[in-house]
């Protein structure tokens, strides 16, 4: 039964968007969902979409790890400074509102090309996971607090036993809410510097007015997403259950 909204919500937006493909609501650039399915179903578009869905997949998961190691170290040092919080968020707050496209660009002009999207994704998602894990790294009860205090334990020993652990599932949130938009990183990323992968498919799809390969690469830019998102929110069922 859990199943059957998602079911019933992927039938629905397959008849839309079958419709109008059919009714030419949005012109000819809206291929129907059977003509993007008919460029799928042939083996040699299936590799190409494969290929450069892997190496999107790679770098989206590499910025990922990059920007989260980051973030995570932010969010401790706060925790363990707190002097120092208010300066790190103001930190994350200004690489954040940097505009992805900037970041791409100035990436570019100083870094191996190969780097770039995976650096671009990276700092695309460092300000999610910072706020998920400052979030979660001070989710512990004044009680267990007042408890390491009386038995004497210092900062650096409550933050290991006592803010480590119940940080645990909610920073594996905020990775999960980042995993979409390190694949959008990665992909803006392989538009500036890339030979391979989804965004250079993206660019010679719309270059030469390929619709049907141009949706088709968006469709396995969202699948890939959502792969991601599913497997990390595997991960946090897991640590929710170990750690219940």
């Amino acid at each position: 039964m859990r199943a059957f909204p998602v079911v019933a919500g992927l039938v629905a937006l397959a008849v839309v968007w079958e419709v109008i493909g059919r009714l030419h609501v949005f012109g000819t650039t809206w291929p129907t969902l059977g003509a993007v399915l008919a460029y799928l179903a042939v083996p040699g578009n299936q590799a190409l979409l494969a290929s450069a869905a892997l190496r999107t997949g790679g770098e989206a998961l590499a910025g990922l790890a990059l920007g989260s190691a980051a973030a995570i170290v932010l969010a401790s040092a706060g925790v363990l400074v707190p002097a120092a919080a208010p300066g790190l968020g103001a930190l994350a707050s200004l690489v954040n509102g940097i505009p992805v496209i900037a970041i791409a660009g100035v990436c570019v002009l100083t870094l191996p090309r190969d780097a770039t999207p995976v650096v671009v994704a990276a700092l695309a998602v460092a300000f999610i996971v910072f706020v998920a894990s400052s979030a979660a790294l001070t989710t512990s009860s004044s009680t267990n607090r007042d408890l390491f205090a009386v038995l004497g334990a210092s900062r650096m020993t409550t933050f290991v036993r006592l803010d480590v652990p119940g940080a645990i599932v909610g920073t594996i949130d905020g990775l999960r809410t980042a995993a979409p938009v390190a694949v959008v990183g990665a992909i803006v990323g392989e538009w500036f510097a890339a030979e391979h992968g989804l965004g250079p498919l993206l660019v010679a799809s719309m270059q030469n007015y390929a619709i049907e390969q141009l949706w088709a690469t968006t469709l396995a830019g969202t699948l890939l997403s959502v792969v991601l998102y599913s497997l990390l929110g595997g991960l946090r069922a897991v640590a929710g259950a170990r750690l219940a």
